[in-house]
């Protein structure tokens, strides 16, 4: 990979990180580790206490990832002046980065209100769905070319259906957190308290219930996708593994959820889970979209670039 396109994956990678790294700070209860921003207890270093340190550590990765993005969105933009969907991502994860920044501010501010805390993630996920979008089209390389037939374009349809479901199914199990339902039952798959979805037990059970039976949908939409993609025709090796990648994490994502029952409720299971439910909402996205293309010339690397005005060679590659 050319400098450029390693960024741009570091980038991506970097920001579900910082995601994997706001759940620790949820699932520990550190949101108000600093009760002010940006210093912390009215200082620049933290003071030795667990949630301080926790509460610091994810905006220091925060200062860190939003370096990066503003370096991607710079490079991207000088880069891709002409790439009409990489200049419009590269200049929307500017403001968006900013809105994210200031949602962290008003959700230290005004204690953690759920309503600003279930929408700082919304956005962080959105910006992460950019991020990847941008990384994608820099691995097709310059001069990629769309595909524009009745095959992909209903494969774009039903991914992107899937996607809207996974972010559906994301956003309910964010209430399931601000609720406190998280706990509410205790065994799986079935539920000890409430043994009928939404018959049995109280408002907790029923809110628990509601989240496995999207995961159950979601999980029929992923199937849909994959079965879509290896009925194509035209399907390359790339949009394949894509695809089988994806049915792989949900399968693993359910896994970890019955280990978050299992583990009773482990940390590190509880932030995996939100760390791969974030991987396949990008993943989706960047099938839908990016998937659309078919790659082009390889991505010059700046010992074997070619001249200014020296035609690139064509790319043998696999098409996605």
């Amino acid at each position: 990979m050319s400098r450029y396109q390693t960024l741009t994956v570091t980038t991506a990678v970097a920001t579900l990180i910082l995601i994997a790294i706001g759940a620790v700070v949820r699932t520990t209860e550190s949101g108000l580790g600093c009760p002010d921003w940006p210093l912390c207890h009215g200082s620049l270093i933290p003071p030795a206490e667990r949630t301080a340190i926790i509460e610091y550590t994810h905006r220091t990765v925060a200062s860190v990832v939003g370096v990066l993005i503003v370096v991607t969105a710079f490079l991207t933009l000088r880069r891709h002046r002409n790439d009409t969907a990489m200049r419009g991502l590269a200049a929307g994860s500017l403001p968006l980065l900013a809105l994210q920044a200031w949602l962290g501010k008003v959700t230290v501010e005004r204690e953690l209100p759920a309503e600003i805390v279930a929408l700082h993630l919304t956005t962080a996920l959105i910006l992460l769905s950019m991020l990847s979008l941008i990384a994608a089209f820099a691995l097709q390389g310059p001069n990629r070319t769309r595909i524009d037939t009745p095959e992909r374009r209903s494969f774009a349809k039903v991914t992107l259906v899937a996607a809207a479901v996974t972010a559906g199914v994301m956003l309910i199990g964010a209430y399931v957190v601000g609720a406190g339902a998280t706990a509410a039952c205790t065994s799986w798959p079935g539920c000890i308290e409430a043994q009928a979805p939404f018959i049995d037990g109280g408002r907790l059970q029923h809110i628990h219930w509601l989240h496995r039976l999207t995961v159950v949908i979601g999980l029929l939409a992923v199937a849909a996708v994959a079965m879509h993609t290896y009925l194509m025709q035209e399907a390359g090796g790339t949009l394949r593994a894509g695809v089988t990648a994806l049915l792989g994490l949900y399968l693993l994502q359910i896994l970890v959820g019955a280990l978050n029952i299992w583990s009773g409720f482990a940390t590190a299971v509880l932030v995996a889970h939100l760390a791969i439910g974030s991987a396949i909402w990008a993943l989706l996205v960047v099938l839908a979209i990016a998937g659309r293309y078919r790659a082009g010339v390889p991505e010059p690397s700046s010992a074997g670039a070619p001249a200014r005005g020296e035609p690139a060679r064509e790319a043998g590659g696999a098409s996605a």
